[in-house]
C-alpha cells in the first residue's frame, strides 16, 4: 500500500511548490510596495498642486477677495466684477474642456464632470496698471482660460484705458452617485 502514500506526497508537494510561488510573489509584492508608495505620494502631491489652481463652489469667494486684491494692488479702478455660477458637463477620455468641437465623439465615460465658472472683469486705469493687473492673474497660475477681452481708450486724452476681461475657471469634480 505505497500508492496511496505515493499520492498524499505528491499532492503535498504540489501545494508545498504553490505556497513557495505565492510567497515569491508576495516578496516581489512586499519589494515593491516602497516605490509604488513614493508613486502614490508624489501623485498625491501633484493632484494637490493641481487642486489648488481649480476654482470650485468652496474657492470662489476666497479667489474673488484675491482678484479684488489684485485689482487694488495694480492701480485700477472696478467698474464691473461678475462671477457667474457654474455650468457643469460630463468629462469623458479625451475630452477638451474649452473647444467642445475636439471633444471625441465616441469617447468612455470617466466618474468626473467638467465645471466652468465665466468671471467678468471691467476695470479701467493707466495701461502700465492694465498691464500689471493682467500679469498678476496669470501668476495666480489657476486653471483659466481667456475668453474675450476688449480694451477701449478710457479719455479722450489717452491716459487712461478701459479693460473688460471674461475668464472661464474650470474644476474637475466627482459625479455623486
Amino acid at each position: 500500500m505505497v500508492y496511496p502514500l505515493a499520492d498524499d506526497y505528491f499532492d503535498e508537494r504540489s501545494k508545498h511548490a504553490d505556497l513557495r510561488a505565492q510567497l515569491a510573489d508576495a516578496e516581489t509584492t512586499a519589494a515593491a510596495l516602497p516605490a509604488e508608495e513614493l508613486q502614490v505620494a508624489e501623485l498625491t502631491t501633484q493632484l494637490a498642486a493641481l487642486e489648488q489652481r481649480t476654482m470650485d463652489e468652496e474657492s470662489v469667494a476666497a479667489f474673488r477677495s484675491r482678484l479684488i486684491e489684485l485689482i487694488r494692488a495694480s492701480g485700477c479702478q472696478i467698474r464691473r466684477f461678475d462671477v457667474g455660477a457654474a455650468t457643469a458637463r460630463p468629462w469623458t477620455k479625451g475630452d477638451h474642456a474649452i473647444d467642445d468641437a475636439k471633444k471625441p465623439t465616441q469617447s468612455a465615460p470617466t466618474p468626473f464632470q467638467l465645471e466652468r465658472r465665466s468671471v467678468t472683469l471691467a476695470v479701467d486705469g493707466p495701461i502700465t496698471a492694465i498691464h500689471s493687473l493682467l500679469e498678476s492673474i496669470e501668476n495666480e497660475k489657476q486653471l483659466a482660460h481667456p475668453r474675450r477681452l476688449q480694451l477701449s481708450a478710457g479719455n479722450r486724452g489717452g491716459t487712461t484705458v478701459m479693460m473688460e476681461l471674461e475668464l472661464w475657471f474650470f474644476a474637475l469634480t466627482r459625479l455623486k452617485g
